[in-house]
């Protein structure tokens, strides 16, 4: 109400302005507006014109005002860490994550296969996030943590060498979820979501701590073919479902295979944020800049108008003809 109100103000202040200076005029009418004493007949709609623009301008420009700060105070609460959800990707590093068996067609790298669906999860997701990404293979490293930029996932994702900052060895997939779960472990209660990719390639799993209060949802997405496997290191690598499964129930997350399909968005729950449906014709912002604009048009073409249209009669100073101009100066020297 406060542009309402605002403009409501402007109107009664400058209606009682305008309402004066007719007074004034009237006046002073013959000497303004010649024997008639009165201008076009258009001009009577100036009186009401004026502080109608005066008002239409001061909506507009105290409603812009209160939309920024109904902005900025709703991105203050957003940029607040205490209530921000995080979303932490935790990403199997080794090297049978680039061993070719996995998209619908089975052409795709594991690898290859993650990034794709970490990008359809990325696209999905909106809100106040925190991302996260924790690389494992012998170690598990926090490689991007508390980001409010997803560009930095997907920077992770494409290709970023960080199987080189490891020591070689066999993948262990307990003590790397074990170590994952640490690293979360001090978040604030419920604001963690652990989304897991890996194969299951793995030596035989450790316990599996239980995860924090930090946690509210695990899920343990599975790469590769998992009915046919691919030889490396003197095994047939597969998506190990039972293995991922498992780890899943440990967590008291849920397992997915994302080896064909993507992760459903019904599995995001409240990460996903809903796209308002188009609105027709102009917003509220839209109304406001339009008011200014029409508003400081119309005021600033009024005294041009009334200038040039507003009455017959144009008050000048009378000029002097040139040949009369020498006669009287020798008539005036002569009287002296």
């Amino acid at each position: 109400m406060t542009p309402l109100f605002s403009a409501l103000g402007v109107l009664l202040l400058a209606a009682l302005a305008e309402w004066l200076h007719v007074r004034r005029i009237r006046a002073v009418g013959r000497l303004a507006f010649g024997p008639t004493g009165v201008p076009h007949g258009w001009t009577r709609v100036v009186p009401l014109l004026r502080p109608l623009c005066l008002a239409a301008f001061t909506w507009g420009l105290v409603t812009l005002l209160m939309l920024k700060l109904a902005a900025a105070e709703g991105k203050g609460k957003d940029g607040d860490s205490k209530t921000a959800t995080r979303l932490v990707f935790v990403a199997d590093l080794s090297p049978s994550m680039y061993l070719t068996d996995a998209g619908p067609d089975g052409k795709q790298t594991r690898q290859a296969r993650m990034r794709e669906v970490v990008e359809g999860i990325l696209q999905r997701v909106s809100g106040n996030l925190r991302f996260g990404v924790i690389g494992f293979y012998t170690e598990s490293l926090p490689v991007v943590m508390e980001a409010r930029d997803p560009e930095l996932v997907r920077n992770v994702f494409n290709g970023l060498p960080l199987t080189y900052a490891m020591p070689l060895g066999q993948t262990d997939l307990g003590q790397a979820v074990n170590a994952a779960v640490k690293l979360v472990g001090d978040f604030p209660e419920g604001s963690t979501r652990l989304i897991i990719f890996t194969d299951g390639d793995s030596v035989n799993l450790v316990p599996i701590t239980p995860r924090p209060k930090s946690v509210k949802e695990v899920f343990v997405l599975g790469l590769g073919n998992p009915h046919k496997g691919t030889f490396i290191d003197g095994h047939q690598s597969r998506q190990e479902g039972d293995t991922l499964r498992t780890v899943a129930s440990a967590l008291m997350g849920t397992y997915v295979d994302v080896n064909e399909k993507h992760l459903p968005t019904s599995a995001l729950g409240d990460l996903v944020v809903t796209a308002p449906l188009a609105q027709r014709g102009l917003t509220l912002a839209e109304w406001a800049v339009l008011a200014m604009v029409v508003g400081a048009a119309v005021l600033a073409l009024i005294p041009v108008a009334l200038e040039f249209f507003g009455s017959d009669w144009k008050v000048g100073r009378p000029e002097r003809d040139e040949e009369s101009e020498p006669r009287a100066k020798e008539g005036a020297l002569s009287a002296r």
